[in-house]
């Protein structure tokens, strides 16, 4: 399923990327549907990611501009980044392979943001507090928006 040469590295890579940003798209306002239909503020939404740096500021209510941005920039940084490897992982596989590895990528990206990069970075409390079933779901969401964004960059390959 791995890239092969060079060419098919780049497409891989590229086609990674832009699966990436539209992945950060769908879980976006995936969780921002989520937080408003639980009565949350949806600005952290948007700011969350940027926890790391602007600490508390990134939960307040509220908006505030630079940790919007910061979040927002960060976010697809992410993205891009889970996307790119996912590329370069899938690439060569058949549409079912893809979207069945994109479903089993989300649950691989959530264990090890909710169970390392969180926790790295000083948000492990965030990491325990979240409920478990939804933030799964959440990442599965972003794993098949990756597939589905990657197909296009897909080889052709026969669907089963």
């Amino acid at each position: 399923m791995a890239a092969r040469g060079r060419q098919g590295s780049v497409v891989a890579l590229s086609g990674g990327v832009i699966a990436g940003i539209f992945g950060g798209i769908v879980v976006s306002l995936y969780g921002l549907l989520s937080t408003v239909a639980h009565g949350g503020d949806p600005w952290v939404t948007f700011k969350g990611a940027s926890a790391p740096f602007l600490h508390d500021r990134a939960f307040a209510p509220g908006f505030d501009a630079g940790a919007v941005v910061l979040g927002i920039l960060l976010h697809f940084a992410v993205s891009i980044t889970w996307g790119a490897l996912f590329g370069l992982l899938v690439f060569g596989a058949n549409v079912f392979r893809t979207l069945v590895f994109g479903a089993a990528y989300g649950v691989i990206v959530w264990f090890v943001m909710y169970r390392a990069v969180l926790p790295a970075v000083g948000l492990g409390d965030v990491a325990l507090s979240a409920p478990v079933g939804p933030a799964i779901l959440e990442h599965v969401v972003f794993g098949l928006a990756l597939a589905i964004g990657f197909l296009p960059f897909q080889k052709r390959a026969p669907l089963v």
